[in-house]
C-alpha cells in the first residue's frame, strides 16, 4: 500500500519528536526555552520554596484541607516570560480563577511534593512563538496533580513556525497519577495536550485546531470522553495498557488515531469519522483490541495494521464508507491479527459487504473477517445471506399450488 509508505517518515518523525522533547531538562533553577533563559525578573509570581507562599501572603496554611490559594490574578503583559512559577515545594496549593497572558509559559510547576497541586478554572494565552517554545501549562516531575476546567489558547497559530517553534496547551513531562479533565486546548502549533508518564487520566477535554489534538502515552493511561476534532493529527499515543474509550475523533486533516508501540491496550466505543487519512493507523502495535467503534467516512482505511503489528483483535466495529475508492475498508500487513472475536466467532459490520460470507482485508497478511455482522452486530452466515431467495422460492411454490387448486375447481 503506497500511501502507508508515503507517510512513514512523517509518522516516525512525530514519535522521535515526542521522545526528544522528553529528554529536555533545565540545567539550573532558571527556565531554558530554546536559546532564551528567563531569570526571576521575568516571572510575575515566583515560588521557589515553602516560605515563598508565606512571603506572598497567600491565604491558606498549605494543608490538604486548607491549601494555599493563588487565585484571581490577571496577568496580561509582554514583560513576563512566565506568569506563575512554583518549584521545590512540599505544601498543598491551588492555582485558580487566574487569567494569564505570558510571553512563553503561563504556569510552570516542577519538582513539587506528590498530590499537592490543583490547577483549575484558569485561562492561558501564550503570545510569543518565535525562536522559542511556549506552553500554557508546563508540569514537570510532579505526581498526583489535578488539572481541570482550564482554557489554553495560543494567539497566533502558524503550525510549525519555520519548523522549530512549538506551542503546547498543556505539557506534562515525567508526570504520573495526574488527572487532566474538562480542559479546552485550542490553536497550538504542536499539541493541545502533550504528556507521558504512568497512571494518567485524560477525560472530557476538547482539543481542536491544533497540530496534534492529544499526543500522550505511557503506562496505564485512560483517554476517555474527549472531543478531538479539526486538528492536523487527531490522537497520537504509545505505551502499554492504554484505554481509549468513548471519544469523538473527527474532521482531522490526517489520521484520527495513530498508535505506535502500543501493547495490551484497548480502543473501544469511539466515534472516528471524516478524517482525511485513516480512521486508525497502528504501527508496531501488539496484543491490543479494537472493538465497538463507529468508524465511518474516513478517506483512507478505517483501520490499518502495519507489518510489525501482531496478535491484535478487531471485532464488533462498524466500518461504514471508508476508503471508498478502494476494494476494502481495512488493511493488515502484520501477523497473527484476528478480525473477529475468537471466542464468539463474531466479526465486524461492513457497509461494503456483498453477497460473500467473508470480508477481505487488504494487505500482505491476506487476512479476512471470517464472520461479518449485520447492522445489529449479529452474525451473518451463508444461510441467512440466501434467506430472501429462500422466501421467494417458497412463495413461488405456494403460489403455484394455489393456482393448481383453483384450476381443479
Amino acid at each position: 500500500m503506497g500511501s502507508l509508505k508515503k507517510f512513514t517518515v512523517i509518522s516516525f518523525s512525530s514519535m522521535l519528536l515526542f521522545s526528544f522533547i522528553f529528554t529536555v531538562e533545565s540545567a539550573n533553577s532558571n527556565f531554558l526555552y530554546g536559546d532564551m533563559e528567563i531569570s526571576e525578573s521575568g516571572v510575575f509570581i515566583n515560588i521557589a520554596s515553602d516560605q515563598d507562599f508565606i512571603n506572598y501572603s497567600f491565604s491558606g496554611s498549605g494543608t490538604a484541607l486548607d491549601p494555599y490559594l493563588i487565585e484571581n490574578y490577571v496577568i496580561d503583559s509582554f514583560d513576563y516570560g512566565v506568569g506563575i512559577h512554583v518549584e521545590d515545594t512540599t505544601k498543598h496549593f491551588v492555582i485558580r480563577n487566574c487569567s494569564i497572558k505570558a510571553l512563553w509559559t503561563c504556569i510552570f510547576v516542577r519538582d513539587v511534593a506528590d498530590y499537592t497541586v490543583t490547577i483549575t478554572n484558569n485561562s492561558f494565552n501564550t503570545i510569543y512563538g518565535h525562536e522559542t517554545t511556549s506552553r500554557g501549562l508546563d508540569l514537570r516531575r510532579t505526581n498526583g496533580a489535578t488539572i481541570t476546567n482550564n482554557i489554553c489558547i495560543y494567539e497566533s497559530f502558524s503550525y510549525f513556525d519555520e519548523f522549530g517553534w512549538l506551542e503546547f496547551g498543556i505539557y506534562m513531562e515525567y508526570t504520573n497519577n495526574t488527572l487532566v479533565e474538562n480542559n479546552i486546548c485550542l490553536n497550538q502549533s504542536h499539541s493541545g495536550i502533550f504528556g507521558g508518564g504512568e497512571n494518567n487520566t485524560f477525560i472530557n477535554n476538547l482539543c481542536s485546531f491544533n497540530f496534534w489534538g492529544l499526543m500522550v502515552g505511557g503506562r496505564n493511561i485512560i483517554i476517555k470522553n474527549n472531543i478531538i476534532t479539526n486538528n492536523i493529527e487527531g490522537l497520537d499515543t504509545s505505551g502499554a495498557e492504554v484505554v481509549i474509550d468513548n471519544n469523538t475523533i473527527g474532521f482531522n486533516e490526517r489520521d484520527g488515531i495513530m498508535t505506535y508501540g502500543l501493547v495490551d491496550s484497548e480502543i473501544t466505543n469511539n466515534v472516528i469519522e471524516f478524517n482525511g487519512w485513516y480512521g486508525i493507523r497502528s504501527w508496531d502495535t501488539h496484543r491490543s483490541k479494537f472493538t465497538y467503534n463507529l468508524i465511518r467516512n474516513n478517506t483512507g482505511y478505517g483501520v490499518a495494521l502495519d507489518v510489525d503489528s501482531r496478535f491484535n483483535t478487531v471485532h464488533h466495529n462498524y466500518f461504514i464508507h471508508n476508503h471508498i475508492e478502494g476494494t476494502s475498508q481495512a488493511y493488515d500487513s502484520g501477523r497473527d491479527n484476528s478480525w473477529h472475536d475468537t471466542e464468539t466467532k463474531e466479526g465486524n459490520y461492513w457497509s461494503s459487504l456483498d453477497q460473500n460470507s467473508t470480508y477481505h482485508i487488504n494487505g500482505k497478511a491476506e487476512n479476512n473477517d471470517l464472520y461479518p455482522l449485520n447492522e445489529n452486530l449479529e452474525r451473518i452466515t451463508k444461510t441467512n445471506l440466501h434467506i430472501p431467495s429462500l422466501f421467494l422460492f417458497i412463495f413461488v411454490i405456494s403460489l403455484n399450488k394455489l393456482r393448481r387448486k383453483s384450476k381443479k375447481k
